[in-house]
């Protein structure tokens, strides 16, 4: 069996290198002629995976450690017999912290006030629907936007997009979408950003293209632009960089748990799709870090949030890095200090 994957992927070794041959790339860089007599092939987001990448291919097998399909094309893949899976879910909880510490950040340096806030959440699927019950429990009042939740669930309480307004943070948690009822690309667009008060924090750790570049540079001029996902990754504007407050290279879901999570719900969705072998394999331990003695003692939930990961930290560094050389976004997120999430870090 021949397996090629994507060099960035955890755990490889542990998992798929006693099924066979195991070829590790840059997943910008996997081609079809890699592929032309190999068995399985391991993703992240960052390999576009369609008829041009595995037309008269032996590929049998596709999965992606990444809990979004947009990089796939599954019609496709379903056409040609090719079985394919998604590690759905494997990053919530390091998203969900991700935006908690935004937040944190945010109220400690004085540009979200440390009261009770009005928070809009576009895209209540599995995390945002997570990111809605930390923030109740923070004391935010919540409106929720999900079109597909409000046409199938009668009793799913939600606003039309047309009604977002007057918010005081808004963060996106949508798939990237082109077609069907209601598409996601450039979502937020003039329209949606005339609409909202100055100020108002704009997050997004979905997908770049959720979002009009262009016309956040023209008509989101006072929002608050906190941004992990860019449109035309790696090749990001450097204008929208420069001007956000916070910016960082597309790793909300990048936990040391999240990776581990993720490689391991495709190994077992292999298995069970036949395609490998069940060799009762004990699971990968998920490691857990220490957390510093100078943090330990704080009360504050933002200071702990803060002491765990500090996107202030990436931001300087993202935008230092990228004028410096605009050609380092992928290396930016390789690069990135591990990070933990809470339930794996010791007081």
């Amino acid at each position: 069996m021949k397996i090629v994957a994507d060099e960035n992927i955890p755990l490889l070794d542990y998992y798929f290198s006693p099924l066979g041959q195991l070829i590790l790339k840059p997943g910008r860089e996997i081609v079809r002629n890699d592929l032309l007599d190999a068995d399985i092939l391991l993703v992240r987001s960052v390999t576009s995976v369609n008829q041009a990448l595995l037309e008269d291919t032996s590929v049998k097998f596709v999965g992606s450690t990444t809990t979004g399909s947009d990089h796939i094309d599954t019609v496709w893949l379903n056409q040609a017999g090719i079985s394919w899976s998604i590690a759905e879910g494997c990053n919530s909880v390091a998203v969900v912290e991700y935006v908690l510490s935004v937040i944190a950040l945010l109220q400690k340096i004085g540009i979200l006030p440390d009261r009770a806030l009005r928070a809009g959440i576009i895209g209540v699927g599995r995390i945002g629907n997570a990111v809605a019950v930390k923030l109740k429990e923070l004391g935010f009042s919540v409106v929720l936007c999900d079109p597909f939740r409000m046409t199938k669930e009668k009793d799913f309480s939600g606003v039309l997009l047309e009604d977002f307004a007057e918010l005081d943070f808004i963060t996106l948690h949508t798939p990237l979408t082109y077609e069907g009822t209601y598409p996601t690309y450039h979502l937020i667009e003039k329209n949606f950003l005339q609409r909202q008060k100055k100020s108002c924090v704009l997050l997004n750790t979905s997908r770049g293209s959720v979002i009009d570049f262009s016309a956040l540079k023209q008509y989101g001029k006072d929002l608050i632009w906190c941004l992990d996902v860019w449109e035309n990754e790696p090749y990001i504007d450097m204008d929208v960089l420069q001007q956000a407050v916070i910016a960082t290279p597309h790793i909300a879901g990048y936990s040391v748990q999240s990776k581990y999570r993720g490689i391991e719900m495709i190994y077992d969705a292999a298995i069970q799709q036949g395609v490998i072998p069940d060799r009762n394999i004990p699971r990968a331990q998920y490691p857990f870090t220490n957390l510093s003695c100078s943090a330990v003692a704080l009360s504050d939930w933002r200071d702990v949030m803060l002491a765990v990961f500090n996107p202030l930290v990436t931001t300087v560094e993202m935008k230092k890095t990228l004028t410096e050389n605009s050609n380092q976004f992928d290396k930016l997120r390789k690069e990135l200090p591990l990070r933990h999430e809470l339930e794996f870090v010791k007081k």
